[in-house]
């Protein structure tokens, strides 16, 4: 049965039942301690709590993501950049010390050194890996602090265009493979994962037509050369 005391202006729940560890954890708000103690109990008379090891880091989470899960999606490669950073800025805490807190902490900073974009991209992979951790590995999370913190909007607009020169100079400053990669794309409008899985098969030469098989729709589609 759970046990809430309140020391200062803070919440210390204390959750004891044989045949589980006892388990403490701290909150703010009473309503939100209650809310975690009713759903630890229920796991528990359902036989579905795990208690997570003290030990246990944000990346041993993060390094078992990616063996297990990411290699059967499309952008792995940009994923494991992601996982790579978060494993550089979180991989250290211990899973039961990620709070919220720690999340926002982490947002805060990466915001002066990234777009609001790409760190939406990095904390949606994160909660993935704690969602799954949660459902699929039998780890209990009773809340994803990723949920629990406020992102800032991302504009989904893009306005930028390359201006007179740039395209001169971004061609002049690339070896020959990245030209013709940059040339692609610039002729194109393909993302990189597109022309990176370009294989031989997948062009018509008397056509002059280019097959994309796999696409971020899943939708195969066709680009045809004008002369």
């Amino acid at each position: 049965m759970a046990t809430i005391r309140k020391r200062g202006s803070r919440y210390n729940v204390q959750i004891r039942k044989e045949g589980y560890p006892s388990i403490t954890k701290t909150f703010t708000r009473i309503s939100i301690a209650r809310k975690w103690a009713n759903s630890i109990e229920a796991d528990m008379e359902r036989h579905l709590y795990i208690a997570v090891p003290d030990q246990t880091t944000v990346e041993e989470l993060l390094q078992r993501y990616q063996r297990q899960i990411s290699p059967s999606h499309k952008g792995q490669q940009v994923e494991a950049y992601r996982l790579g950073t978060l494993k550089r800025r979180l991989g250290s805490i211990r899973l039961i010390h990620l709070t919220s807190k720690e999340i926002a902490s982490y947002r805060d900073i990466r915001l002066q050194e990234v777009s609001p974009a790409s760190l939406k991209r990095e904390l949606t992979i994160l909660s993935q890996v704690l969602t799954v951790a949660s459902k699929d590995w039998g780890i209990s999370i009773p809340q994803n602090p990723v949920k629990m913190i406020s992102l800032p909007k991302v504009d989904q607009a893009r306005t930028r265009r390359l201006e007179i020169g740039e395209r001169e100079r971004l061609l002049n400053s690339s070896n020959p493979e990245l030209h013709r990669i940059i040339t692609l794309a610039l002729e194109t409008g393909m993302r990189r994962g597109e022309i990176l899985n370009i294989k031989k098969s997948h062009i018509d030469f008397n056509k002059s037509v280019l097959l994309i098989p796999s696409t971020k729709t899943d939708t195969p589609r066709t680009i045809t050369s004008f002369k």
